[in-house]
């Protein structure tokens, strides 16, 4: 009876110990969730950077759950110490294992700390372009033109090539336009200039570049340079292609395409192919 009393005993004091860690556990886990509501709305209202809100958010659910791991771990009797060296022991391990995380999160810290680019910026990494939605610890979240979201790591950011298209005001448009061989080349850029200053969006007071650049096989190549305000970029860069060709074709200025003569002798063989240019008008 002793024994069963003694046993029974044990059995109370453990479920006990196991009942308060999991309402600790339940209880702890959702108030931590709460509290990490209540920062967000607090980060919102906030002055601070749209880009730092996601981290933030990260890091105070990662330390609240932390802590209430330790406090549920202490009710059934493990010391705060061996929990920590617990958790460092599986932290190294983990650590090992997901070297590729780290880096990721080493990363983020490095795009929060100099801030290459903030929420609401339209960027170019490698061959993704979209506008940033969130940093997070391990990752930075872009929508593309064609609204697709994609989660790219932070560790690729950091190391390619961030053209940030949203930090000047500005952008400048490159065009080449091609012309055959004998149009005017003054006339061809009368008509460009002209474009510039007729074209609505164009910021004509910033400079218009017009100039040949380049004499290829069935071509004249006309570099054409003008300003624009971001916003502007796309549809100003297709309107003066629609323009262009226009008055081209109003002109008569005609647009190559690459010919080949071929001489045949009398006996019906080929003696000779060569390219030549062509008009296309």
């Amino acid at each position: 009876m002793a024994l069963w009393e003694k046993y029974n005993e044990q059995i109370t004091t453990y479920g006990t110990k196991i009942g308060a860690f999991l309402l600790v556990l339940i209880l702890g886990w959702w108030l931590a969730n709460y509290a990490v509501r209540l920062v967000e709305k607090a980060l919102q209202k906030s002055k601070i950077d749209l880009s730092i809100h996601g981290f933030l958010k990260s890091m105070a659910s990662f330390f609240l759950k932390l802590m209430v791991l330790i406090t549920a771990a202490t009710l059934i009797g493990v010391p705060v110490t061996t929990f920590i060296a617990m958790l460092s022991a599986a932290g190294l391990a983990i650590g090992l294992a997901l070297k590729d995380s780290l880096s990721n999160f080493a990363a983020g810290i490095l795009l929060l700390v100099f801030r290459p680019f903030s929420v609401g910026d339209y960027i170019e990494a490698g061959s993704i372009q979209g506008t940033v939605l969130t940093i997070q610890l391990l990752h930075t979240s872009l929508n593309t033109p064609d609204n697709r979201r994609v989660m790219v790591p932070n560790n690729s950011l950091v190391t390619s090539h961030i053209i940030n298209y949203s930090v000047e005001p500005f952008r400048r448009i490159d065009k080449v336009y091609s012309v055959a061989y004998g149009s005017d080349v003054e006339q061809v850029k009368e008509i460009l200039l002209r474009l510039a200053v007729r074209t609505e969006g164009v910021l004509d007071e910033k400079g218009v570049i017009v100039g040949v650049s380049r004499q290829n096989a069935y071509s004249l190549d006309f570099d054409y340079k003008v300003w624009v305000k971001r916003e502007d970029y796309l549809a100003v860069g297709y309107a003066l292609n629609e323009m262009v060709l226009g008055e081209f074709s109003r002109h008569g200025i005609a647009i190559p395409y690459p010919k080949q003569e071929l001489q045949v002798n009398l006996g019906g063989s080929v003696s000779d192919v060569s390219p030549s240019p062509g008009n296309k008008g």
